[in-house]
Parts: C-alpha cells; structure tokens; sequence
C-alpha cells in the first residue's frame, strides 16, 4: 500500500515537470545527408508515421515522407506502364524522405 502512494505521488510530481521541458529546434536533414555523416538506420514500426529512424549513437532522427499527390500520380502511372509493358520512360521521381531530429 505504502509502494502504490509512492509512485502515485512521484507520478504527480512529474507531470508538471514534464510539461514545463521546452521543445528545441534544429535543420529537417534529408536521408542522403544523413547517411554521408555515418548515420544508420533502424525500424520504428510505423509510431507516429515514421518510416524508419536513423542514428549514429548519439543523435537520433525520426524519418517521414515528404511526398506530393502529383508526383505519386507520376511514378504509379509510369510503373503500371510498365507491368504492362508500355513504359518507353523509366525516369519517374525520386521519393523525398526528411528526418527531424528527435530530443
């Protein structure tokens, strides 16, 4: 009984702490960059449409995608071309993918 306070009250004292954390700010990175400073990924299973994260042991960023309806449109179309074998035109656009750092 005496445990279940204890950590009723250390839970309520860290409520209002956990609240008053102020948010840092810091440059989205794209993966190529992140890769070229030895960054490495790993899987994060989609929480809060993440496509993966990547790290280098000390910084951690979470990745997500920076698409466009149009060139989404673009790269359908070409690739169902090509299933049925009518695509004369394989360049289609790349996918963007940004990652924020995480803190």
């Amino acid at each position: 009984m005496i445990r279940v306070g204890l950590i009723s009250g250390l839970l309520a004292c860290a409520a209002p702490m956990a609240m008053a954390v102020d948010v840092g700010m810091s440059d989205y990175k794209f993966v190529s960059d992140l890769t070229a400073e030895g960054f490495e990924t790993f899987g994060t299973g989609g929480a809060g449409n993440t496509v993966f994260g990547m790290t280098n042991g000390t910084d951690i960023y979470l990745c997500f995608l920076l698409d466009t309806p149009n060139d989404q449109t673009k790269r359908q179309t070409a690739l169902l071309s090509e299933l049925s074998g009518g695509s004369s035109d394989r360049a289609i656009p790349n996918i963007p993918v940004v990652c924020v750092m995480t803190q």
